[in-house]
């Protein structure tokens, strides 16, 4: 299974951190908006067991996309996985943490199976990565700007 993971370092408390990031209200606002997602129903709050619905255009395909939360763990990780979408298998962890000096680090960590058949050929593991480098890039940006 393919493997991507990014880091960012923030000024706020790991609790802040968390709670922003179980807040969806935020969670959309870290979609860059040329990213051909639309929300087609999100709790307000992330809790175990919510599921999160979009609709998305990604590589040229038109998909619904349902995540669901299979682990909370106040302040320090959510887990969600693809149950309907694009990937064979996708697992997104959310961890916060903080390092030895006292930084908060939010650090996101996905494992992805890449499309299998046709849609495989054209959306393969590299393409993918370099779609989340620029996804979480904006992603950084805006917790930066929102978290400050």
């Amino acid at each position: 299974m393919a493997q991507f993971e990014t880091r960012i370092t923030l000024p706020v408390s790991r609790e802040k951190v968390f709670d922003f990031l179980v807040r969806t209200e935020n969670l959309l606002q870290l979609i860059p908006p040329d990213a051909g997602m639309r929300v087609v129903a999100v709790p307000e709050i992330l809790q175990l067991g919510s599921r999160l619905e979009l609709q998305a255009t990604a590589f040229g395909q038109s998909l619904k996309i349902v995540h669901e939360i299979t682990e909370l763990v106040a302040p320090a990780r959510i887990v969600e996985e693809q149950i309907q979408g694009l990937f064979k298998r996708f697992v997104h962890e959310h961890l916060i943490e903080e390092d030895d000096a006292g930084h908060v680090l939010a650090i996101d960590r996905v494992e992805f199976e890449p499309p299998r058949g046709l849609l495989g050929l054209l959306v393969t593991e590299k393409k993918i990565i370099e779609q989340f480098e620029g996804l979480f890039a904006h992603r950084h940006q805006q917790m930066q700007r929102l978290l400050a």
